[in-house]
């Protein structure tokens, strides 16, 4: 046989092609097992059914094949048969047989979120599955602690096309063919393009991945024969979404639970099962909030900063929204550092930062406590910053429990521009 092509289960309508001598007459059959392509009626039947025609005058014969929708794998063979004087120089079997087109059966994609810690997900936010286009799976439960410890929200996991975003398996990459032979072949960006996807497109003969990637060198795990500027797919066993969707059901963060809903939609099914993965350690955890804050300050002045209130909670609106935010402690984990400060990397001086200080005037150190409310926390800039400088500390919260738990060090972080 000549060539192989494989699509997945949902079907779609594929564009027969035989070049030759115009008037060249033939005979042209499809078989799929014991059923045979009726031409007429684009669908499959049990007796035998031929179509006789020949090559037009532009040498160039075509026909669309509509390729059903099935549940199980299968195939289907093409032959062709030269008539009277017609001579083929098609490469083909003995039966004449020029091509076989495989086509796949039911394919899963499982949806879990899943974590590493001590956080337990109830069973109907994970583990749903998807098998059809345009099927909405909506998954939803609480996320808890084991020993009853308090649950913090720190960010909304967000996805992102061409990269899955915060799910594994979910990217879907399209790229233009610049120029390339074989099995090597140059796109316009490499950019998110990984080893293991599968490669989709009009050209593209059974079923090809990624077999290495460097730049925008992409080299596909067989030789294919493409054309410049033809679109390429590269998604995980050729699996398309429509949406992902990450909501927090209540605002419950800060407290013993945490009610999360999943919303996913298929575009398009893939040819083989696959495991969309959430890890949800990175947006939810049993250490409180200490959400960013940005803030700025004119050059040579001060200005007092209210962590608990000006902060960017993971609504994106301002203000911590933990539930047990009255119970909270909050303390300065660092203050500001030549490292971080532009003006003294600018002016290569270890003394051009800002100090933090309480309204009394006392400076604070690492590790004190804020006080009432954190209103009593001012930045004061250094004489030498400008305009644009930016300067960095971070804070940190302790939340009320027996044994008290600490926010991520990574977290609280303030941002001071000059301005």
């Amino acid at each position: 046989m000549s060539v192989t092509k494989t699509i997945s289960r949902s079907g779609e309508t594929r564009k027969l092609t035989l070049n030759g001598n115009p008037g060249a007459e033939f005979e042209l059959y499809i078989k799929q097992s014991s059923n045979y392509y009726n031409f007429d009626t684009d669908s499959f039947q049990t007796t035998v059914k031929t179509l006789k025609s020949e090559i037009p005058s532009n040498g160039v014969f075509r026909r669309d094949i509509v390729i059903p929708e099935v549940t199980s794998n299968t195939s289907y063979d093409f032959y062709v048969r030269p008539i009277g004087s017609t001579v083929s120089n098609l490469k083909m079997t003995n039966e004449q047989k020029m091509g076989t087109l495989f086509q796949k059966g039911t394919a899963t994609a499982t949806f879990t979120t899943t974590e590493d810690t001590t956080l337990a997900i109830a069973s109907g936010a994970t583990g749903g599955t998807l098998t059809t286009v345009d099927t909405t799976l909506a998954q939803e439960g609480a996320v808890t602690e084991a020993s009853s410890k308090f649950v913090y929200v720190h960010s909304i996991p967000t996805w992102d096309t061409e990269t899955g975003g915060a799910w594994t398996n979910a990217r879907i990459v399209k790229q233009n063919v610049r120029y390339g032979k074989d099995t090597v072949w140059y796109v316009e960006d490499g950019t998110n393009i990984v080893t293991g996807l599968a490669v989709t497109g009009e050209n593209i003969i059974d079923e090809i991945t990624v077999s290495a990637i460097s730049g925008n060198k992409v080299t596909l795990s067989a030789a294919q024969r493409l054309t410049d500027e033809q679109e390429l797919t590269f998604s995980p066993s050729g699996w398309e979404f429509k949406n992902i969707y990450f909501k927090i059901v209540t605002q419950t963060s800060g407290t013993t639970r945490v009610d999360v809903k999943n919303i996913t939609e298929v575009d398009k099914v893939g040819i083989s099962d696959i495991t969309v993965e959430l890890d949800i350690d990175e947006y939810i955890s049993v250490k409180p909030n200490a959400f960013p804050v940005n803030v700025n300050c004119p050059a040579g002045g001060s200005v007092k900063i209210a962590c608990n209130s000006v902060c960017t909670n993971y609504l994106g609106q301002l203000g911590d929204l933990d539930a047990n935010l009255a119970s909270k402690v909050f303390k300065v984990h660092s203050i500001p550092a030549h490292a971080t400060s532009s003006a003294a990397i600018r002016l290569q001086s270890v003394s051009v930062i800002g100090v933090l200080k309480k309204e009394d005037g006392e400076v604070y150190s690492a590790g004190e406590t804020l006080g009432t409310a954190t209103t009593d926390l001012v930045y004061h800039s250094h004489a030498s910053m400008e305009d644009g400088d930016t300067d960095i500390f971070y804070y940190k919260t302790t939340d009320g429990q027996t044994p008290t738990v600490d926010s991520s060090t990574t977290q609280g972080k303030v941002t001071v521009t000059i301005v």
